[in-house]
């Protein structure tokens, strides 16, 4: 009876790891999914963008004046509207993101407006301290998230 317990044990260990590594591929794919769609949304609005941003009425974040910066950063943002967080521990890696055909349209664009564009993974910075050394024990998982940076009116190619 006991290797009956050990083989259904085991069998039990392996659907958990195998249905979490399925369940963790799908989350991939969803958020690829949702991350596409607002590429192509970002790609299809950059022209007025950059318009507005030359007149200085681009809301960046922080800005408080009505100058032009010369670029516009775009954070991937959740369906809520916050910023996406992705845990480090997510499958969804930064060359899945370039890798969306709705990257591929925004870079044809920037490549055609003669633009440099650019994404960035960013770490949070977890509970506002000097480094990661310094965050508090509880934290197993920094999250990231993602940025992409267009520039190349004004002179300026950040």
């Amino acid at each position: 009876m006991s290797l009956l317990n050990k083989l259904i044990g085991s069998l039990g260990f392996l659907c958990v790891f195998g249905c979490s590594n399925s369940n963790d591929e799908k989350e991939r794919q969803e958020l690829l999914k949702w991350l596409n769609h607002q590429i192509i949304a970002i790609s299809e609005n950059i022209e007025a963008d950059i318009e507005l941003e030359k007149k200085g009425f681009y809301v960046h974040q922080g800005k408080t004046d009505y100058a032009s910066k010369g670029y516009i950063e775009y954070t991937l943002k959740e369906k809520t509207g916050a910023r996406l967080d992705v845990s480090q521990h997510s499958l969804l890696k930064l060359n899945d993101i370039k890798n969306t055909d709705g990257y591929q349209q925004l870079a044809a664009k920037a490549n055609h407006l003669n633009l440099l564009l650019k994404i960035n993974e960013v770490n949070v910075d977890g509970d506002e301290v000097e480094s990661y050394e310094e965050l508090d024990e509880y934290i197993d998982d920094i999250p990231r998230y993602f940025v992409i940076t267009l520039s190349g009116w004004a002179g300026n190619r950040r």
